[in-house]
């Protein structure tokens, strides 16, 4: 057995407790010209499949502004403290909303990210402020977890004017998790294929012919 796998055996022992999912739901949906949360793929919509990528986890939140709109999935949404910081915003928000010791995110136009990722992504948080996948050089923020330990950092960085995502790990005791490695390909697949965001209605319809 490979290291990934022990990482998602300890995750399945030690970490459902203590490990919370939250689905980024915050966004305006501009490019889609419609919130492309609901937005349905292969019979689901893209934030009940994002949400059913935390199966098992003991806790799952949604981080959004408009809880009455996703009230029918019976999820607690968690609105931004802070407004105008983008992501930054939600991942604060969630941190703060849970006592779990660990917080995966996961964006909700992300529908082929396989649920391992996160388990992985947890594994390697133990003993850090948080865990990052990167690929072809670059994090992947929003799939982040963080740990609690990380909540004074980033709400630092939110009073200091640092919002890009891309930049809180550098100032963070982070693991950067290379998708990349052949291991993880037999394990989760092609990451240019699971990462691929539906941010506007071309790259849409390009997903909905991947499910006909």
């Amino acid at each position: 057995m490979n290291i990934y796998m022990h990482a998602l055996n300890d995750f399945e022992r030690n970490m459902v407790d203590i490990t919370t999912g939250c689905v980024l739901s915050g966004g305006r949906s501009r490019r889609m010209g419609t919130d492309k949360a609901l937005l349905s793929l292969g019979g689901k919509t893209l934030i009940t499949t994002a949400l059913e990528g935390f199966a098992g986890f003991h806790e799952i939140l949604i981080s959004a502004e408009d809880a009455e709109r996703y009230a029918f999935l019976g999820v607690p949404v968690i609105p931004d403290e802070r407004h105008g910081i983008g992501p930054l915003g939600g991942l604060i928000s969630a941190i703060k909303a849970t006592e779990s010791m660990f917080v995966c995110f996961r964006p909700v136009d992300t529908p082929f990210v396989p649920p391992a990722l996160h388990r992985l992504l947890a594994s390697n948080c133990i003993g850090k402020d948080a865990a990052v996948p990167v690929f072809q050089n670059r994090t992947e923020p929003l799939l982040a977890c963080i740990a609690k330990t990380a909540l004074p950092v980033l709400q630092g960085l939110a009073v200091n004017g640092v919002f890009k995502t891309q930049e809180i790990f550098t100032h963070l005791d982070a693991e950067y998790v290379q998708l990349e490695v052949p291991e993880l390909i037999t394990l989760m697949g092609d990451p240019a294929s699971y990462l691929v965001n539906a941010n506007d209605p071309e790259t849409f319809r390009t997903l909905e012919r991947r499910h006909i």
